[in-house]
């Protein structure tokens, strides 16, 4: 059953992202000829129908951050500083975790 829903904003976690929710949904596939029959599930999905009214988020970033995540930066320069310290690294490192 399909429905409307409210979600947080992955920004500024506030209650103002609208949404369609498609619940998971298993449909049996027949075999023909020689072919394989057998179960498919196809996962649960939320297609954002709006962007964030306290932040100003756009509607694609919303949907980017929701499918992607949001990396934490501070997080990100803590390790690397750490790692730097115990000597680990010596060079910048040019990708992200």
């Amino acid at each position: 059953m399909i429905e409307k829903v409210i979600l947080e904003c992955p920004f500024c976690h506030s209650k103002s992202i609208e949404a369609i929710h498609i619940p998971k949904e298993i449909k049996e596939r027949k075999g023909t000829w020689g072919g394989r029959a057998g179960i498919r599930t196809i996962p649960e999905k939320y297609e954002v129908q709006s962007g964030c009214s306290k932040c100003g988020k756009s509607q694609k970033e919303i949907e980017k951050a929701l499918k992607e995540g949001i990396g934490d930066t501070e997080k990100e320069k803590r390790i690397l500083e750490r790692l730097r310290q115990q000597g680990i690294i010596k060079d910048e490192i040019t990708t992200k975790f």
